[in-house]
């Protein structure tokens, strides 16, 4: 079970870390406003990694500086029931985790702290590819893909090596004026199922819920288990 949930958070931070390229969006500059559409729902198909379902949906507002990706994971691993509903907050360069939901052996192990990361700006430079720099790209081995037809629409296709001690497995990813409907990594995709645009989000979608306490999370530590809270994390100063 624990090495799922590895599984479905990597794909979620590799969404929004590769797949938002190919250009600014339409209010044309600032990497926090990386969308050609104002606001929109983008409804991923189920996954099925051994024997577990995993569903998406990304909601976005002000040309994606605000985005809500929100991840349930339900199924039997090894004999056991389990369930977890996970919510990813992003508000310029500060993004949170938190849990509704983790359901194992009939025991909800949700805790309620929120984790707080404050993105880098070489982080916000990978969210515009088309913008990275000459040795970034090289690091990255991007290579322009072409075109792929998603959920209706046609959008841009890259892909990017991001372990250079291993070049052949590489990220394939699908945009529609940056907003991500594909990423491949070998076997796992997440694929756009419905795209939604113009649509009118609530605006607490983005705000992290009463009731949870904000613990501030080093950068370094977003991969980490969002069930087990980080050593380093501490609560967030009023």
């Amino acid at each position: 079970m624990k090495r799922i949930l590895i599984l479905v958070q990597v794909i979620g931070l590799t969404i929004l870390m590769a797949c938002n390229s190919g250009g600014l969006g339409s209010k044309g500059g600032s990497p926090e406003q990386p969308y050609g559409e104002e606001s929109g729902i983008v409804t991923y198909k189920p996954m099925d990694m051994m024997g577990v379902k995993v569903t998406q949906t990304l909601y976005f507002d002000d040309y994606g500086k605000k985005e809500m990706r929100e991840t349930m994971v339900e199924g039997n691993m090894m004999g056991m029931d389990m369930r977890q509903h996970t919510i990813d907050i992003r508000d310029g360069n500060i993004m949170y985790h938190y849990e509704i939901e983790n359901m194992s052996g009939g025991q909800d192990r949700a805790t309620k702290n929120a984790y707080k990361t404050t993105l880098t700006p070489e982080m916000f430079e990978q969210m515009n590819v088309a913008a990275l720099s000459d040795k970034l790209k090289t690091r990255l081995s991007y290579k322009d893909e072409g075109k792929e037809t998603v959920a209706g629409v046609e959008g841009t296709k890259y892909s990017i090596a991001p372990d250079s001690l291993n070049p052949e497995n590489r990220i394939t990813g699908v945009h529609f004026k940056n907003i991500p409907i594909k990423v491949s990594m070998g076997q796992m995709e997440i694929i756009a199922d419905k795209v939604e645009l113009g649509a009118k989000i609530a605006a607490d979608k983005f705000k992290v819920p009463e009731g949870y306490t904000v613990m501030d999370q080093p950068t370094e530590q977003m991969q980490q288990m969002p069930s087990e809270a980080p050593a380093e994390a501490q609560p967030e100063t009023k």
